[in-house]
């Protein structure tokens, strides 16, 4: 998959040339994205939402490069051949906007720590088969951080309270 650099994406994106799509989920895009990036998200991924950009150049975007890299080989299966990958993703051009409420990142450590939480008050009280819940968190965390993509941040950007952020 081709790349292009960020400022060239969006000096083209100005010059509506190109289009940038930011692939995350809506409240992944919600709590920052590139200015001008429209958000569609990798997980409800259909063709026809990209068609009125045939005659642009895409180029798309996510959290580390993942998701944006399987849209794009999507695009170019489905006969589009102007579809390019951000050189730099969000995980590295971060800039926060004030929204309200808790970040994604923030839900997710608290979901892990009241996990482990859970699991030491178990194992106190002599529940020892609580213990594969630092099992699964450490396989979960460990299989992630191969793959590059994080299930569990995903399913916490799509919890209600996550879907329409302001």
């Amino acid at each position: 998959m081709d790349r292009i650099s960020n400022h060239l994406a969006q000096s083209q994106l100005i010059n509506r040339t190109a289009v940038i799509i930011d692939v995350r989920e809506p409240s992944e895009f919600l709590e920052y994205h590139i200015p001008g990036a429209l958000n569609i998200p990798s997980s409800n991924y259909q063709k026809s939402f990209f068609s009125s950009f045939e005659n642009q150049n895409i180029y798309l975007v996510c959290q580390s490069g993942n998701r944006a890299t399987g849209v794009g080989f999507q695009l170019i299966a489905d006969g589009f051949s102007n579809v390019k990958i951000l050189e730099n993703h969000m995980e590295s051009i971060q800039q926060p906007v004030q929204i309200k409420g808790w970040s994604i990142d923030r839900q997710f450590r608290m979901t892990l720590g009241l996990l482990l939480a859970i699991f030491l008050i178990l194992y106190f009280f002599g529940i020892h088969n609580a213990l594969v819940i630092p099992i699964i968190l450490c396989v979960g965390l460990i299989f992630t951080s191969i793959i590059d993509r994080c299930y569990m941040r995903m399913g916490i950007a799509r919890l209600p309270w996550n879907k329409n952020r302001q």
